[in-house]
C-alpha cells in the first residue's frame, strides 16, 4: 500500500501526508510544478516524511507527493522516470510478463509510453496513478485503487473532508493554470475481484 497525495498549499502537503501516513512511510517524495507544468524540483528520501523535505521547493508551485510501502523487492523510490516522463503509482501489479525483480511502477510507466492510454485496459491487478508526460499531468485509477480530489486539486489516496473519488476508468488531464481538469480518455478494469453480480 502506498500514497499519492498532491496541493498547491505545502500547510495541506503536510496535512495529507499526515493523513495518509498509514499507507506506508518506508520512503517518501515530493516533486514541484509550474503553473506551466514544467518540473522545478523532485527530491526522494528514505524513511517517513518530515515536513522540512517542503522547504526544499517554493511556493506557488503544485506539489505531488509520494510515500511508499513497497508490494515489490525494490529500493526505488517514486516516481518512476523514463525519457522525463514520471509516474507514481498505488496498487499491485499482478501481468504474467512482470518478473520479481521488475519494479511494476517502471513497468506501467514504460508500457503507457509504448502503447498508449488502451494499455490500461489490459493491466490485471489494481492502479491509481499520477503521470507527468510532455509538461502535463494526467491521473488516473481503475475500479480497484482509491484517489480522492476536491475543487481545488487536492489530492489523496485517502479520503479526507471536501473530497469525491476520482471517477475510475477515466484519464484526466489536470491543468494547472486553469485548476480544473478535463476527461481525456476511458478504459476498463480488467479484473475487479470485489465486484459481485
Amino acid at each position: 500500500m502506498c500514497a499519492i497525495i498532491g496541493s498547491f498549499n505545502k500547510n495541506k502537503m503536510i496535512s495529507l501526508f499526515e493523513l495518509n501516513a498509514y499507507r506506508g512511510e518506508l520512503s517518501n517524495s515530493i516533486s514541484s510544478f509550474n503553473n506551466d507544468g514544467v518540473v522545478q524540483n523532485l527530491n526522494q528520501h528514505f524513511g517517513k516524511f518530515n515536513e522540512e523535505h517542503l522547504n526544499e521547493h517554493s511556493e506557488d508551485m503544485f506539489y505531488i507527493g509520494h510515500s511508499q510501502a513497497p508490494t515489490t523487492n525494490t529500493n526505488n523510490i517514486h516516481p518512476a522516470n523514463i525519457d522525463n516522463s514520471l509516474l507514481w503509482h498505488n496498487g499491485i501489479i499482478k501481468q504474467k510478463d512482470l518478473t520479481e525483480n521488475v519494479w511494476d511502477t517502471e513497468w506501467l510507466l514504460k508500457k503507457i509510453l509504448q502503447q498508449g492510454w488502451s494499455i490500461l485496459s489490459e493491466i490485471d491487478g489494481s492502479f491509481a496513478c499520477v503521470l507527468y508526460k510532455e509538461n502535463k499531468l494526467y491521473i488516473f485509477r481503475n475500479e480497484i485503487s482509491p484517489l480522492f480530489i476536491d475543487e481545488d486539486l487536492n489530492i489523496s489516496s485517502t479520503k479526507f473532508e471536501g473530497s469525491d473519488s476520482i471517477e475510475s476508468n477515466t484519464v484526466f488531464e489536470l491543468n494547472l493554470y486553469s485548476k480544473s481538469i478535463t476527461n481525456i480518455e476511458t478504459f476498463t478494469t480488467k479484473e475487479n475481484p470485489y465486484f459481485f453480480w
